[in-house]
C-alpha cells in the first residue's frame, strides 16, 4: 500500500520522473562498489550523519549500510569528496533494493552530514522476455539475468526487486553462458525495461544474436599419440561422443590437460599445441589438431629442505617423507598426493615445493615449509537425541620427539556415562607409510536395558596404497561387565562379564570429493573380524559392508546407500554379547525410529540386538540459503537372524547446516506402518 501511494505522489510531482530513461540519462558513476553487508554496530562516526527522507529503512539500517564510508569519515575527517562518495552509497544501497529513482542530497553542517533522501517509488522484477533466442530454455537464460539479484536473497523468494545494474550484468553473464555453449559470435542486441507504474513492476526484454553454432569434431594427433594412448583416447571421447560445445575455454583446457597427461608419463618439459581448423568446418563441427613435442623423460631426484630458525621439526624428518620419490619417474599427481598427506598431518602451515629440472633430467624439489603449532587444547559441547549433553575435551601434541609422532587424550561425558582414550601413532612406522596407533580406554555407559564398563586397548596398521584405497588391520583386547539388566529374561544379555580378542581387517574404497560434504563420488568398504574369549566360552566372527553413492543436480545433491551386517557364532545368539550384537532405528539409521527400537526385543520391549543387520536409506538435498539445506529421505532396514527380520521402512524431511566438519541435522521421521510398541514418528537432532 505504501509503495502504491509513493508511486501516485510521484505521478502528481512530476508526470515525467516515473520514465527510467530519463533516470539512465544521468551520467552514473562507471562501477558500482560492492557494498559491505556489515551486521556489526556502525563506527562512532555514524553518530555525525543525519538521515531525512527516509521512511523505508531505518536510521540504523542506513548507517550499517554506510559503514564503509562512515569509517572513512571517522579516520580522514569529514570533507567534500567523501561526502560525495557517502552520498553515492546511499543510492547505491537503495537502487540495489528496487528503488531505481532514489535521489540523495548532502549538506555539511559541522559536524554533521546531512543526508537528504529522496526515496522514490519502489519497483519489483517482472518478466524478461528473450527475442531471438532459439536454443536454451527462457528459464535457464532467466537464472542468467537474475542471478546477481538473486544472490542476495532466499532462492524461495518469488519476488525480487529491480536493479537495472545487476540486468546489465545479467547481460554479460548471459553472454559467456552462449559463448560457453559454443556460441562464439553470439551478441546481445539490446536490453530494453518497460516500468508498468500502475503495477509498480518493471518488465524487460533482452533481445539475442545467436549466430552460428559450433563443436568439437575430430581431434587428430600429429605425433606421440602412443605415449599414452588410453588416456588420449578418453579425453577425445569426453569431447566428441557426443560432440561438446566448442568454445575458446574449452580449447585451452584440453591444451592444459593434453599437457597435463605428457607430464604425468614424466614428459616434464612437454610443450602441446592445439590449433582449430574452421576451413574445414562440416556440420558445425570444428576439427582440431593437436601437435606435441614431449622431450626427456623426467625423474624425481634430489631433496633440499629448509628449516625454521625455531624448527620442533627434526632437519631430517621433512627429506625422509619425500624420499620415496627419488628415482621414480615424474608425475605431478604423486607429489600432489604426497604433500596432501604431509599437510593433512597439522604439522605444517603451509609447505612450498619448487619443482626445479636439472641438467641430468632430473627434477629437484627445494621445499621451504612452515611448521604449525604442535600442541592443541580444545573443549567441546553438543548434543545429539540419544546421548543427550555432550561434553568434552581434547589434547593432543603432534610432534613429540621431531618425528611427528603423535599423542593424544580425549575425556568425553554424555548423558549416557563418561568416556577416555589414551593414543600414540606414528604416521610413517619404520621410515614405511604404514601408519600406527595404539590406544587405552575406558568407556562407562548406560544404555536401554543394561549398563556396561568396557577396558580396551587396540592396535591398528593403515596402509592408504592411493587417493581413496586403503587397507587396515586391527587388533583389540577388550574387558567388558554388564550390570544393572532390567531385559528379561537376564539370559538374553549372553555374556556378562567376559574378556575378548578381535582381530580384522577393513578395506576402503572411497572416491567421493569430499569425506565431509560430498556433493558426487561413491565409497565402499567392508570388514571382517574373529572374537574369542579369553576362557574360550564364545566365538564369533562378524562381516560387514557399506556403498554409498552421491549425485549432484545443479545444487540439489541426490545420496543413497546401504549397510549389510552379519555374525556368526557357533554357540549361536545367546554367546554373542549384547554390545557386540547390531542394533537398529536412530538418527544414523532409520530415522523414524528411536535408537535401536527396530531390533528383537524381550518380553518387556528392551531391545537385545541381532545377529544380522540391513540399512537403506535415499535422501534429497535442497539448498535453502547459504549452508541451509532442506532433506526429503525414505529409510528401511531390519535387524534379527537375518537382515531383513523386523524388517520396515520410514519417510521424512529435515534440515541441514553443512559445517567444515559435517552437517549438523535435525530430521523429523514418520513410520507409516507402525507396529506393537512402535512410534509413529520421531524427531532427532
Amino acid at each position: 500500500m505504501k509503495c502504491a501511494l509513493a508511486a501516485i505522489a510521484v505521478l502528481f510531482l512530476d508526470p515525467f520522473a516515473v520514465s527510467l530513461l530519463a533516470q539512465r540519462e544521468q551520467t552514473p558513476k562507471p562501477i558500482e562498489p560492492e557494498l559491505i553487508n556489515n551486521s556489526a554496530p556502525p563506527p562512532n562516526a555514524a553518530a555525525r550523519v543525519r538521515f531525512s527522507g527516509n521512511s523505508k529503512f531505518s536510521n540504523r539500517e542506513l548507517s550499517i549500510a554506510l559503514a564503509d564510508p562512515l569509517s572513512w569519515i571517522q579516520q580522514r575527517g569529514l570533507s567534500t569528496p567523501l561526502a560525495d562518495d557517502t552520498a553515492y552509497y546511499l543510492k547505491t544501497f537503495y537502487r540495489r533494493r528496487g528503488y531505481p529513482m532514489v535521489d540523495v542530497k548532502y549538506k555539511i553542517q559541522e559536524p554533521y552530514l546531512d543526508l537528504y533522501i529522496m526515496e522514490g517509488p519502489y519497483y519489483k522484477l517482472g518478466t524478461i522476455t528473450f527475442e531471438g533466442n532459439k536454443t536454451f530454455k527462457a528459464s535457464t537464460l532467466r537464472d542468467y539475468m537474475i542471478g546477481t539479484t538473486r544472490s542476495r536473497y532466499s532462492q524461495f523468494q518469488k519476488e525480487l526487486p529491480f536493479v537495472e545494474s545487476d540486468l546489465i550484468t545479467g547481460t554479460s553473464l548471459l553472454q559467456s553462458f552462449y559463448v560457453s555453449q559454443g556460441f562464439p559470435k553470439v551478441d546481445m542486441v539490446k536490453l530494453a525495461t518497460m516500468p508498468d507504474n500502475r503495477t509498480g513492476t518493471v518488465n524487460a526484454i533482452v533481445t539475442i544474436n545467436e549466430g552460428p553454432r559450433f563443436f568439437f569434431g575430430p581431434i587428430h594427433f600429429y605425433n606421440n599419440y602412443n605415449i599414452a594412448r588410453k588416456e588420449f583416447a578418453a579425453k577425445i571421447k569426453s569431447l566428441t561422443n557426443p560432440p561438446k560445445p566448442y568454445s575458446e575455454a574449452e580449447l585451452q583446457n584440453l591444451q592444459r590437460d593434453l599437457t597435463f597427461i605428457f607430464k604425468s608419463k614424466g614428459y616434464y618439459s612437454a610443450a602441446v599445441t592445439v590449433t582449430p581448423d574452421f576451413n574445414s568446418i562440416e556440420g558445425g563441427r570444428v576439427p582440431i589438431s593437436v601437435d606435441s613435442v614431449p622431450g626427456a623423460i623426467y625423474q624425481f631426484g634430489a631433496v633440499i629442505a629448509s628449516q625454521e630458525p625455531n624448527a620442533r621439526l627434526r632437519p631430517e624428518f621433512l627429506p625422509r617423507r619425500l624420499a620415496p620419490l627419488r628415482g621414480q619417474i615424474y608425475d605431478p599427481q604423486k607429489l600432489k598426493d604426497l604433500y596432501s598427506k604431509l599437510y593433512m598431518t597439522g604439522l605444517y602451515d603451509s609447505i612450498d615445493i619448487e619443482e626445479v629440472p636439472q641438467a641430468d633430467d632430473t627434477i629437484a624439489l627445494v621445499a621451504s615449509p612452515q611448521e604449525a603449532k604442535p600442541k592443541e587444547l580444545g573443549f567441546y559441547a553438543g548434543y545429539d537425541t540419544f546421548n543427550g549433553i555432550i561434553l568434552g575435551a581434547n589434547y593432543s601434541n603432534r610432534n613429540i620427539d621431531g618425528l611427528g609422532r603423535i599423542f593424544s587424550v580425549h575425556a568425553n561425558y554424555t548423558s549416557r556415562g563418561p568416556d577416555g582414550e589414551i593414543s600414540y601413532e606414528n604416521p610413517w612406522l619404520f621410515e614405511s607409510d604404514l601408519d600406527f596407533t595404539s590406544a587405552l580406554g575406558i568407556s562407562v555407559k548406560e544404555l536401554i536395558g543394561y549398563s556396561i564398563q568396557n577396558y580396551y586397548a587396540r592396535i591398528r596398521l593403515k596402509k592408504t596404497f592411493r587417493k581413496g584405497v586403503q587397507t587396515t588391520a586391527f587388533f583389540e583386547a577388550k574387558e567388558s561387565n554388564i550390570s544393572s539388566i532390567v531385559i528379561h529374561p537376564e539370559s538374553l544379555v549372553g555374556p556378562t562379564s567376559y574378556q575378548l580378542i578381535t582381530l580384522g581387517v577393513s578395506q576402503t574404497l572411497d572416491f567421493r570429493d569430499s569425506p565431509t560434504n560430498p556433493r558426487k563420488g561413491w565409497v565402499v568398504d567392508g570388514s571382517a573380524s574373529y572374537s574369542e574369549s579369553v576362557d574360550g566360552n564364545a566365538s564369533f566372527a562378524r562381516l560387514t559392508g557399506r556403498y554409498s553413492t552421491y549425485f549432484s543436480f545443479g545444487k540439489t545433491l541426490l545420496a543413497a546407500g546401504a549397510r549389510l551386517g552379519y555374525i556368526s557364532s557357533n554357540q549361536g545368539f545367546i554367546a554373542v554379547p549384547i554390545d557386540e550384537r547390531f542394533f537398529n532405528g536412530g538418527s544414523t539409521t532409520v530415522r523414524s525410529f528411536y535408537e535401536t527400537e527396530l531390533s528383537p526385543k524381550d518380553t518387556e520391549n528392551h531391545p537385545i540386538g541381532g545377529l544380522a543387520r540391513s540399512i537403506f536409506n535415499v535422501e534429497y538435498d535442497v539448498p535453502i540459503y547459504g549452508d541451509l539445506l532442506g532433506a526429503a529421505f525414505v529409510d528401511a532396514g531390519g535387524t534379527g537372524n537375518t537382515p531383513f527380520d523386523n524388517f520396515a521402512t520410514g519417510v521424512g524431511g529435515g534440515l541441514r547446516y553443512n559445517l567444515p566438519v559435517g552437517p549438523v541435522r535435525v530430521d523429523y521421521g514418520v513410520n507409516p506402518a507402525p507396529r506393537k510398541n512402535q512410534s509413529t514418528s520421531v524427531l532427532s537432532l
